[in-house]
């Protein structure tokens, strides 16, 4: 990885400033505060964005609402270039924006997906994608006040610090993974022991179930001969009450046939006593009729009847004349006698219009007076003849309806022995009849008798039969108690046999849990003793090889800062610097400032090469940043960094520091300069 320029807007000091970084060793010089480690974090910023802990605040530009860091550099003969922008959001700083350009190609990302993408570009594990950039902090640049912070960090810190950054953490992970792993193991066996507790019972109650279901297998044996026995009695019992049924069916035709015959029998004699009663009627009717019919009497009778018809029909007549001719009178009394009042109240003739004389009126009401009197007389007259003629009329009436009432008794004598007459053939077909019918009674009754004797024969049949039908019926009940009770030994082997396959399933289940905790059990053990061994095992052989390695190059880079000094340095087991002069160690606090300086660059040169060594494909391994690596150094050890700088041979090396003797050390100078608390480059590019 080759940096080949930085652009900086609103970015801690820096209002809009770009900054070109050549090949070779470049020197950022200024004064303190003059901004040179704002480059340094902006660059770190570029890469990986805000870390955790870190506020975009520390990298905005006072009462600036954005800023922006661009970056480009060469990987691989690829130039890429890195944009990110700040926005100032109330009293919060975030990130606004972000992107990376690859040969022209420019890509806006996510956060996250940007650094995911930069992890991959500079080729660091993939694991760190989700750490802070520990890896770029030992590979590639230290901030100054991180340089001596791992060399005072305590033992512990200190190599978990180093396993995060050689990458062998993992080893710890592995364990602490184990840990909750073997935890889940024994969590896992104490619920299987917990299933598996009753599988010996469980065993024993299977066992007593099967017994149990032997036992009902016999007891269903003997119920099914028992259905069987019942069910063949019950047979036997049908056939005979068939047998019995048959014999009473007989019996019954038997009395149907008596019943039948009581019925010819009755109907017969219902019949004979219907003809003996028509012959005896017939008989005494001709009798009657021969003695009392007169044929003089009925012709004396019809003439007498001929007639008072004669005469009552001149009666009527008369009576019809009578009562038109009163109809007439009373008419013309009333017409005279209203025609006499007319006259009587008439003044002028209604004719000639003329006053009517007393003596017209006196002649019209005498001939009014006689008309009227000569009706009167004549109504007398005729009323009294109509009194007359009235009771003769209802006499001959009553004479004609009494000779009407003997005509028609004697018609009916006449017609009556008209027919005896002609039913003398009837009478004796009567009598044939009823010799035949008496005939049949007597038949019938020979057979009824013969009939009752047949029924009497089978009448114990009936008994019997009741007595098969009861036996039969309690053969029914025995057969259905033994099936019903031979279905409940059957559901209960249905049940037990169920029973049985759910509890040697639950059995087996159980077994195989047994099997899996002894599984368990053997993998806890290998798990807690062969394999937790090994991995402390290979950590402790991986730590040891970086250590020695380690030391090897801390001591190297050491010697050549202090050539001349009497110490000695190692690290111990834990990674921690020993500093030995003579036969005493020397705590790291009680050394000078350039010792200590000294013995913290030597660290970090130290692991910046031992990690670069382990992990040989990273793309940050050209390129090294130190800043302020000299703080504290005495004029001795200034010289020594120019054998240190020559020794690193890195194809850029970016130094931060105020001391000017290292311009004489390096290929280019960037001078920076503050004014207005705004940082600025002096001179630009300077070659030494």
């Amino acid at each position: 990885m080759i940096i080949k320029r930085i652009k900086l807007k609103n970015i801690r000091s820096y209002e809009n400033q770009e900054i070109e970084f050549p090949l070779g060793s470049t020197l950022l010089s200024g004064d303190i505060g003059s901004g040179k480690s704002s480059i340094l974090l902006a660059l770190e910023y570029a890469l990986f964005g805000l870390q955790p802990g870190q506020k975009g605040s520390a990298l905005l530009r006072n009462n600036c609402n954005f800023g922006e860091v661009l970056l480009e550099f060469d990987i691989d003969n690829n130039n890429i270039i890195i944009e990110r922008r700040l926005k100032r959001e109330g009293s919060s700083v975030t990130n606004d924006y972000s992107a990376i350009t690859i040969n022209n190609q420019k890509e806006e990302l996510s956060v996250t997906e940007l650094k995911s993408k930069i992890l991959s570009i500079l080729q660091y594990p993939p694991e760190f994608i989700k750490k802070n950039n520990i890896l770029y902090r030992f590979t590639v640049y230290t901030p100054q006040e991180q340089m001596k912070q791992i060399v005072t960090e305590d033992a512990e810190t200190r190599l978990n610090v180093l396993r995060h950054t050689f990458g062998i953490d993992k080893y710890k992970r592995i364990r602490d993974n184990l840990a909750i792993f073997l935890n889940k193991i024994k969590e896992d066996s104490k619920l299987i022991q917990g299933e598996i507790k009753t599988l010996d019972s469980d065993k024993e109650r299977l066992k007593s179930i099967k017994d149990f279901l032997t036992s009902i297998e016999s007891k269903i044996k003997d119920r099914e001969n028992e259905v069987l026995l019942n069910r063949e009695k019950r047979k036997s019992l049908e056939l005979e009450v068939q047998e019995l049924e048959k014999k009473v069916k007989e019996k019954e035709v038997f009395e149907k046939e008596i019943e039948k015959s009581n019925v010819i029998i009755g109907s017969k004699k219902d019949n004979l006593f219907s003809l003996q009663k028509e012959l005896s009627s017939l008989e005494r009717n001709l009798s009657e009729a021969k003695e009392s019919f007169d044929e003089n009497k009925l012709t004396s009778i019809i003439n007498e009847i001929a007639s008072r018809k004669l005469e009552i029909e001149k009666l009527n007549s008369r009576l019809i004349e009578i009562a038109t001719t009163i109809n007439s009178l009373n008419s013309n009394k009333t017409f005279f006698a209203s025609e006499k009042e007319r006259i009587l109240n008439l003044k002028i003739c209604p004719t000639c219009l003329q006053d009517v004389s007393e003596i017209h009126k006196h002649n019209i009401l005498n001939k009014a007076e006689q008309e009227i009197s000569e009706s009167a007389k004549k109504l007398e007259a005729l009323l009294s003849e109509q009194a007359m003629i009235k009771p003769l009329l209802a006499k001959e009436r009553n004479l004609l309806a009494n000779l009407e009432d003997e005509k028609s008794r004697l018609e009916g004598l006449k017609a009556k022995l008209a027919f005896i007459q002609k039913s003398q053939l009837r009478i004796d077909e009567i009598k044939k009849q009823i010799e035949t019918l008496n005939k049949d009674i007597s038949l019938l009754s020979l057979h009824i008798g013969n009939l009752k004797q047949e029924v009497f024969k089978f009448s114990k049949f009936s008994n019997l039969l009741k007595i098969k039908q009861d036996e039969l019926k309690n053969a029914f009940l025995l057969e259905k108690n033994s099936e019903i009770s031979l279905a409940e030994l059957k559901k209960e082997t249905e049940i037990t046999l169920r029973q049985i396959s759910l509890l040697e399933e639950e059995i087996r289940k159980k077994e195989e849990a047994r099997k899996k905790l002894f599984n368990l059990l053997e993998l806890h053990d290998w798990l807690s003793s062969q394999f937790v061994n090994l991995i402390d095992f290979t950590e402790r052989n991986v730590l040891i090889k970086l250590r020695l390695e380690f030391s090897k190059l801390f001591g190297k880079w050491f010697h050549m800062l202090m050539p001349q000094d009497s110490f000695e340095v190692q690290l111990d087991e834990n990674f921690t610097p020993l500093i030995i002069q003579g036969e005493s160690e020397m705590e790291y606090s009680f050394l000078s400032g350039g010792e200590r300086t000294a013995v913290a660059l030597a660290y970090r040169l130290a692991l910046n090469q031992t990690i670069n060594s382990i992990l040989s494909n990273i793309k940050t391994k050209d390129l090294v940043i130190l800043d302020e690596p000299t703080d504290g150094f005495s004029e001795a050890q200034l010289e020594k960094m120019r054998d240190v700088l020559e020794e690193l041979n890195v194809a850029q090396l970016i130094i931060v520091s105020h001391d000017q003797k290292i311009e004489g050390f390096v290929d280019n100078i960037i001078r920076l300069k503050k004014e207005n608390d705004v940082s600025k480059t002096d001179i630009g590019l300077m070659l030494s």
